[in-house]
């Protein structure tokens, strides 16, 4: 059996610290890192909510089952876009296809995501079960 290690600072830390990156970059003119900055500010705003709520969030496609899942719980479609979005912005990291004003734009995309994450972590109920797709499971060794 492994051990989970917290980490050393909260996701919520990483998160502001992250965008405050993000909007520096920007300034700066450098469209990768900003590009993977906002990135990883959305990943632990959602880490910050999905681990607070004991569901596991370890790879890259348990991102795509959580926003989903928050989406359908809450009845917010804009929290699962929103996240398709910022995964764009990962994938701006290799390919450079965003210029700064795109980017601009993610960065207000994902402060938006992140305000509907707080808002969603606040009226889900405690008792909000983890999500039911199979493969997310299976990945987490649980049961359907």
């Amino acid at each position: 059996m492994t051990t989970k290690i917290p980490p050393i600072e909260a996701h919520s830390v990483h998160r502001d610290r992250l965008l405050d990156h993000a909007r520096k970059m920007i300034d700066e003119g450098d469209r990768l890192q900003a590009s993977e900055k906002i990135w990883g500010a959305v990943t632990h705003g959602l880490k910050a909510v999905t681990e607070e709520r004991g569901w596991p969030f370890t790879s890259h496609q348990d991102g795509y089952v959580l926003a989903r899942h928050i989406s359908l719980q809450t009845g917010t479609p804009t929290v699962f876009l929103l996240f398709q979005a910022a995964s764009d912005t990962h994938q701006n990291f290799y390919e450079d296809r965003y210029g700064l004003e795109d980017l601009a734009m993610s960065l207000a995309g994902a402060e938006q995501l992140l305000s509907l994450l707080r808002e969603a972590h606040e009226t889900m109920p405690p008792d909000t079960p983890m999500p039911g797709d199979e493969r997310y499971l299976a990945r987490h060794g649980r049961q359907p």
